[in-house]
This record gives C-alpha cells, structure tokens and sequence, in this order.
C-alpha cells in the first residue's frame, strides 16, 4: 500500500479527529509528535500526550460536561492547546477557539454568544486583559500556566489515570465553532463537524501527494485559533504522523524556521512577500556582480516587455538562480524544504513566479472557514501563481451569472451560530456564496479577480475592482500596504503606506508609473501617505491579516475629504 492509500486508509476508518490521533497513539505510542523551545525543544510522544489528554477529558467529564456543550479556548500555539481541543471533544464537547489578539469587546462577544461551560485561558496574564467582563459569567475558568486563583493544568494532569466513560462522537457531530474576524460588525460563528474537517484533510491529501510524503516536519506559528492552522498545520500534520513544532514567539519566526528545518511549510503570503522584497532590497547592498545579477533576475520574473535580456544574460541568470540564490534561499527555510503552501489572502504571483523559478514549490490556495476552510489550491505539476488552483477532491465549484464563485461539497460548514437568516443568505440550495469574484481558466483553475462587496461603485456607475488595483500597487516594493477608496466619488484615490526602506520614495512617479497600466476609471488621482502601519492591536486588521478598511477610511476621514474638496 502507497502513502496516499495508507493515510486514505487511516481517515475512512476513523469517526472523528481525535480517532485519527488515537490511530497513531496505537501504532506508534513512543513516536515524538509535538515540540516545544523553552530553552531547548523539549518534545512530547503520543503516549505521553494522550495520558494526559485523558486526564483533562476525566476533568471536564467530572464536571458534567455534556455532549454539544461549548469550551472556549483562549491561548497561543502550544502542546497544551493541543491536548485541551482533543480532550474537549474526546468528552462530547465543542472547541470554541480565539485569538490571543482579540479585543476585549470581540472576546465579550463570542462568550456571549456561545454560551461555554469552561473558559481556558493561558494565564493570569490573559484573565486580568479580560476581567472586566469575565466577572459576569458564572462559567468555570482553567488556566494553562500555574495558577494559585484557578484550576489549572498542572492540577488536572497531577491526578492518578482515571476511568473515563466513553463518548460516542459521529462525523456528523459538530468539532468545532471558529469566529470569523470579519472587517466590519461582529464576528460570525462557523459551525464546523469532524466531517466537513476530514474532508478537507482527504482533499491535502492529494495535494502533496506528489512531494513523497515521508517523516515530514511542519513549523506551526499561524494562530491554531484560525481554520487554516488548526487543518494545514496540526490535523493534517498528525494525519500523516509528522512532527510539529509550535514557534515560541513570532519575532524568533526566522531564527526557528531555520532551527527546525521543516520539511512542509504553510503561511501567509506576507511572510513570502517579504522574504522575496528582502532579496529584492539587497540588489543595492552588494557587489557588481550579484547586483547586476539580481536586477536581471527580476526582470526575466516580471516579464517586463520594455526590458531585453538577451540569450547569454538568461543562461547567467538561470546558472545563478540555480546554484546561488537557490541555496540561499532555502536557507531561510533550513534547508530541507519539500513544499511552501500559501493561503489565507492573495499571493503577488511575482513571488510565485520567483520561488517556482528556484524549483522551490510555492503553491497558491484559495479557502474559507466557511468551507473548513481548503476549497481549491495549485499542484507540482500543474502549477500557475496567477490562479489559486483546481477545487480539491470531493469540492465543486461554479461561477454565478454574477460573476460569483460558487462552492459545494461536504466540506461546507453547518452554518452560523444561532443565525439561520445568515446562513440562507450564505448556503443557497447546497451552494456557498463566497463573496469573492472570479472565472476559471481552461484547465480548471480558479481565477480570483475581486471581492464582491470591494467593487467600487463611483459617481459615474463605473463598477471597478479596488483589489486589481490595489494587488498591482502592492507589487511595488517601496509600498507596504495600499487602499483604493472612490465609492460614489468622481475619482479613485489610494491610502499608502510605505515599506521603512523605502521613506524617502517619490510615490508621484510610482503612482504614474502605475497609471500607465490602467484604464482611464481606474486610474489613482490623488493619495495620503498613511502615517500608522496597520495591525490588529490599533483595531486597523484582523487576526488574519486583513485590513479594516471601513477603520481605516474613518481615521483618515478628514485627508480623503480634502482630497476630494469636501464633496
């Protein structure tokens, strides 16, 4: 039996996630599974993990959990994360995660609305951020860290192996309630069962499978409170009974990246953009000959028609990429990188083209947490970083006459929390309406080509797509993130702001550069230089990185009015 038959195997012979753990647990019970840096990477086996486990299902069980109740799960990438969301569903419950970044008025809210018969924190730390509406539940608290106010999870593990009545616990049962940030009102609860879940891990299957899967290695550091991580970068991952490493701290990323040397490694595009404008920066800061190299690099990845490289530069370009940047390159990944998986936002396809040039491969995925969340994504052999792929096994997909993409299968979710209006307006007839705006190419690969409800309507009608826009002046390395305001205006202006490199740019002649390219609505007549980068602590993105830009037009509120005259 093959690898991909093997794990095909193991997932249509389980009922729910935590039987695919307990898979392994029986396989291979001495097999380190989970890491950890203190001082070093201390690890933990699958016996060691799952006694353990046990015991947190023993507490939760004593207290009179009951099938379907919710446990709302508040902590950063960690062992013991891990064990909480298996131990509460193990017991019948239901993992309500969130970010660590959450503002206390999301927190309040998501508490609120489902009602959780625990609440686990991380630590005291996290409990006094959120005290002034914790006080108003009666809800039992458990901190991960020591705790002399609260049970906490040297308490519950200290205690001898009990006895723990078996939970019965079907695909069809809900595993999980993700909000979703959204950039406007309230997050939304995603009702997700261990079914639509294992069948987006059935669909990563034969993603990779051509990558021949064997003692993999994944570096965890995305939030494992967003669908994304929690399927990509700990189901899959123990699926296919690879090792896991949780990054201690977001400003080690690189430094552990390097340690770990992960074999599979999924991310947002950010950490691929920068790392690919980092390499583009350094153009000036070295030699002649590497300089000049680079340049041409660059220019043979852009395609940019006004630049010729003729036969013998392409042949140096093609030996450098080759046996120089390459190496290089990987690197920053630790050198035994198999594949980069890129999802959760809109890929520069420069920066696919770039690592795909290196035979490094960069591989593009389009989802939703709406549809657990994998809907479509790039393959080795088939691969376009201008697409986000072909639907994954078991996904179908359509385009509406509006121009819609259109999604089915058994991954879609159950719909939203205690909002059957928002789900019919979401699931039509089997279908889910994504929002997003797109066609698909002859080979099947899905084109996205805009959002929706980002279409700018301007005083004249013209319908123009501000994410056209805004992903071509992002392409620009001297910009950091970029804004295109206009609905109902005469004209398009756009909010900047620009990379620390790059301070001293003259964005007038960026911006004209950029004109060139676009038809005569679309083009960008005035712009403000924003002067605060955008981050989820100022309330100006969400945890998944994505901005807020109904925030952002607020605070710029008086500058675009100037712009526009006060019209």
């Amino acid at each position: 039996m093959n690898k991909k038959n093997e794990i095909s195997s193991i997932l249509n012979s389980c009922n729910n996630l935590f039987e695919i753990f307990n898979y392994h647990l029986a396989k291979t019970p001495h097999k380190k599974v989970f890491f950890k840096k203190e001082k070093i990477w201390d690890s933990s086996n699958f016996i060691e993990t799952s006694k353990r486990i046990k015991k947190i299902s023993f507490f939760l069980i004593k207290n009179r959990i009951k099938k379907g109740d919710r446990v709302f799960l508040l902590s950063n990438n960690r062992i013991e994360w891990v064990e909480f969301d298996l131990a509460i569903m193990m017991s019948g419950g239901v993992t309500v995660p969130s970010f660590v970044t959450n503002n206390t008025t999301d927190n309040e809210f998501i508490i609120k609305d489902c009602q959780p018969k625990f609440i686990v924190l991380e630590d005291e730390k996290v409990f006094k951020k959120n005290k002034r509406f914790l006080n108003k539940f009666k809800t039992k608290i458990v901190l991960i860290e020591p705790s002399e106010n609260f049970t906490d999870y040297k308490e519950i593990t200290s205690h001898k192996d009990k006895h723990i009545k078996k939970i019965t616990v079907k695909k069809e049962d809900i595993s999980s309630i993700i909000y979703t940030s959204g950039t406007t009102g309230n997050p939304k609860g995603v009702i997700l069962t261990h079914k639509s879940i294992m069948h987006n891990l059935q669909g990563a299957i034969e993603l990779i499978n051509d990558f021949n899967l064997k003692n993999e290695r994944f570096f965890s550091f995305l939030p494992l409170s967003h669908s994304y991580e929690r399927m990509a970068g700990l189901y899959f991952p123990i699926l296919i009974g690879a090792e896991i490493y949780f990054c201690s701290t977001t400003d080690k990323l690189l430094s552990e990246i390097k340690e770990v040397k992960p074999t599979i490694l999924s991310a947002v595009p950010r950490l691929y953009e920068n790392i690919f404008k980092k390499i583009k920066f350094q153009i000036n800061k070295t030699n002649f000959l590497v300089s000049y190299l680079l340049k041409k690099t660059f220019l043979l990845i852009e395609n940019n028609p006004k630049e010729n490289i003729n036969f013998f530069e392409k042949f140096l370009v093609t030996i450098f990429l080759k046996y120089i940047l390459k190496k290089k390159v990987l690197q920053i990944f630790g050198k035994k990188i198999k594949v980069l998986i890129s999802g959760g936002a809109a890929l520069n396809p420069d920066v696919g083209i770039f690592f795909n040039k290196l035979s490094i491969s960069l591989l593009q995925g389009y989802g939703q947490t709406e549809a657990s969340p994998l809907i479509s994504c790039n393959r080795k052999k088939n691969n376009d970083p201008y697409t986000v792929g072909q639907p994954v096994k078991g996904v179908k997909v359509k385009i509406s006459n509006n121009g819609e993409i259109l999604v089915s299968g058994e991954n879609l979710m159950q719909g939203y929390w205690k909002s059957k209006k928002l789900t019919s307006e979401t699931i039509k007839s089997g279908w889910l309406h994504t929002g997003d705006l797109g066609k698909i190419d002859e080979q099947g690969r899905i084109i996205i080509t805009g959002r929706k409800k980002e279409l700018i309507v301007t005083s004249g009608g013209e319908n123009i797509s501000s994410q056209k826009i805004e992903n071509m002046l992002l392409s620009f390395d001297e910009i950091n993130q970029a804004i295109v305001y206009g609905d109902g205006k005469p004209f398009l202006i756009a909010l900047i702001k620009l990379n620390d490199e790059y301070k001293k740019t003259d964005l007038k002649k960026l911006i004209q550069s950029l004109n060139c390219n676009l038809n005569s609505i679309e083009k960008i007549r005035k712009f403000i230089v924003m002067d605060l980068e955008p981050t989820y602590e100022n309330g100006l993105m969400t945890q998944t990185m994505k901005l807020k830009k109904k925030k952002i037009f607020l605070r710029y509120k008086k500058e675009i009015g100037k712009l526009y005259g006060n019209l």
